[in-house]
């Protein structure tokens, strides 16, 4: 069976933005399609691709599963005050959760950077080629999240090379906690080891520094196993 993919049109923080702050104002959903829609068109003149973004914006944000729409209220009342950095973390947190290719391409390019630095295209597209198929979906979309993270700018293009635009600290724990928390669930992880979350490949764009002891909330659980092993679950 044939994984799917479904991310093919890349993004850009201005739109991603757009739909947080007008989904918190907004209750009708035609409007809201209507707003985005012509938020749009000043990106994207095919109606066909602008329906691939408006639909790709909504299951970021909108139609979310229902075990995750808990978590994606706090993270627009989060959005209200946020800096850009913070809502470039909220929106990542949001497609992990929406698209499991986005999940697997950011998974992919934080270990190519760990283990080279850099990338090139190519090297990406075999990565994500041995997991979904070689096929021109797959492409497409391959270039589509590589175009968002360009956008994002937590990428840039030297020589044809791909290496990461510096890491991004985020300072507030609110922000850092519920990251966390969207990253076990996006993984399907139930814990993770409290020194691998700074290296978790899949936030790669973030610099998440953490203690033991900013950990403990009602949502995420610190167990201890041997001597200096912290796992972080969720409750």
């Amino acid at each position: 069976m044939k994984k799917a993919v479904g991310f093919d049109q890349k993004l850009q923080l201005h739109q991603l933005d757009h739909i947080a702050r007008e989904l918190s104002r907004v209750e009708n959903r035609q409007e809201l399609y209507d707003l985005v829609d012509q938020n749009l068109m000043a990106d994207i003149a095919g109606a066909k691709a602008r329906l691939n973004a408006r639909t790709i914006l909504f299951k970021i944000w909108v139609l979310v599963d229902n075990d995750n729409v808990e978590i994606r209220d706090r993270g627009l009342q989060l959005f209200t005050n946020a800096s850009r950095e913070e809502r470039l973390l909220l929106h990542w947190g949001m497609m992990l959760l929406a698209y499991p290719f986005f999940r697997d391409v950011a998974d992919q390019v934080g270990r190519l950077f760990q283990l080279h630095g850099e990338f090139s295209s190519m090297q990406l597209s075999r990565k994500i080629f041995a997991l979904y198929g070689e096929r021109r979906r797959v492409s497409v979309s391959t270039g589509a999240v590589l175009g968002t993270f360009k956008h994002l700018e937590v990428i840039s293009e030297q020589k044809k090379q791909y290496v990461n635009a510096g890491k991004i600290p985020i300072h507030q724990l609110e922000f850092k906690l519920w990251l966390i928390e969207v990253m076990l669930k996006a993984a399907e992880k139930s814990a993770i080891e409290l020194k691998q979350i700074a290296t978790e490949p899949c936030l790669f764009p973030f610099s998440l520094d953490l203690a033991e002891s900013e950990l403990r909330n009602n949502r995420l659980q610190v167990t201890r196993q041997g001597i200096d092993m912290v796992m972080v679950g969720l409750r």
